[in-house]
C-alpha cells in the first residue's frame, strides 16, 4: 500500500473584495477565483513546503505566507511576503520581505498601505510595502 500525500487545508482566506480565496495546505498554496470558480494559481510543496497561513493582497501578485503543517519550509514565527511576478526560478528570488517575531504568528491581514500581524499577546501594524516601519 502506498502512502497518500497529505492534502489537508490549514487555512482559507478570501481577499479584500471576496473575488478570490487562498488555501494554505499541507501541499502548498492554491489560489482560486470565485466567479467563475476556477484555480488562478498555485505554489507547490517544493516551492513553499506546507503552509499554515496565506493572505492575498486584493487581486495582486503579493502573498503573505506563514509556515505550518507537517513539513514547513518556512517558520511559524515569520511572515514572508511572496511576489509571484518577480523573475527567478528559486523560491528565494520571490521572497521580498520578512517579518520575524519570537512567538508564532496567528493571523495576517494586508492593505495597500499596511500589514497587520497578530501574535497571541500582541498585534503589530507596519507600513507596507515600501520600506516597512512599525506604526503600532
Amino acid at each position: 500500500m502506498t502512502q497518500q500525500p497529505l492534502r489537508g487545508v490549514t487555512s482559507l482566506h478570501f481577499n479584500q473584495d471576496q473575488s478570490c480565496f487562498c488555501c494554505a495546505m499541507e501541499t502548498g498554496v492554491r489560489i482560486y477565483n470565485v466567479e467563475p470558480l476556477m484555480e488562478k494559481g498555485h505554489l507547490d510543496h517544493e516551492q513553499v513546503g506546507s503552509v499554515g497561513l496565506v493572505e492575498m493582497l486584493h487581486r495582486s501578485n503579493l502573498l503573505a505566507l506563514v509556515g505550518g503543517g507537517s513539513s514547513p519550509k518556512f517558520s511559524e514565527i515569520s511572515v514572508l511576503i511572496w511576489d509571484d511576478a518577480r523573475e527567478g526560478k528559486d523560491s528565494k528570488d520571490k521572497l521580498v520581505l520578512e517579518f520575524t517575531f519570537t512567538k508564532p504568528v496567528l493571523a495576517v491581514r494586508m492593505r495597500h498601505d499596511k500589514i497587520v500581524i497578530v501574535l497571541r499577546n500582541r498585534i503589530y501594524v507596519y507600513s507596507f510595502p515600501d520600506s516597512p516601519r512599525k506604526l503600532f
